[in-house]
């Protein structure tokens, strides 16, 4: 596996947050494409996601809040208690990344690779990491984003 130091960037960013189990975060995304599409905006990057506050509720698939950030192509002015919210920029100028191409694969095993990328490197890393879902070839896979918010 490759990883790599670099930054990340996406400007007019809609974000909102979900509690869904874990094996159908897509369709809340969906949601928000979906969403962004019926107020004439459209897309203009990839889905990215956070995942956090996974339940321990006994259940075979758990529950998580994912917090879901979609580029689009302009800015836009969210009412005060809306469902979403807007950011001119998502921007991190320094992290990790790492491609988790095998979605049949435990994501939290890619996680750890770059928990001891850090700590080998003596970096303290900003979690929740994000979750960057490209659509290759109608399959995906997921470039995960580790901000490094400190080197020791």
């Amino acid at each position: 596996m490759k990883i790599k130091r670099t930054s990340m960037m996406f400007n007019n960013v809609i974000k909102t947050t979900y509690r869904t189990r874990m094996d159908q975060w897509y369709e809340e995304a969906k949601t928000l494409r979906n969403a962004i599409i019926n107020n004439g905006l459209y897309g203009t990057g990839p889905v990215i996601y956070q995942v956090e506050n996974i339940g321990d509720s006994g259940e075979e698939i758990p529950e998580a809040d994912y917090t879901f950030h979609v580029p689009i192509n302009q800015p836009v002015t969210m009412e005060e208690n809306a469902p979403f919210s807007f950011d001119e920029l998502l921007h991190y100028e320094d992290g990790l990344l790492l491609r988790h191409a095998d979605l049949d694969e435990d994501i939290e095993e890619s996680y750890e690779i770059l928990r001891a990328c850090a700590e080998a490197n003596n970096f303290l890393l900003k979690e929740p990491f994000y979750n960057i879902y490209l659509d290759v070839y109608g399959d995906g896979i997921i470039d995960i984003f580790a901000p490094i918010e400190m080197e020791e």
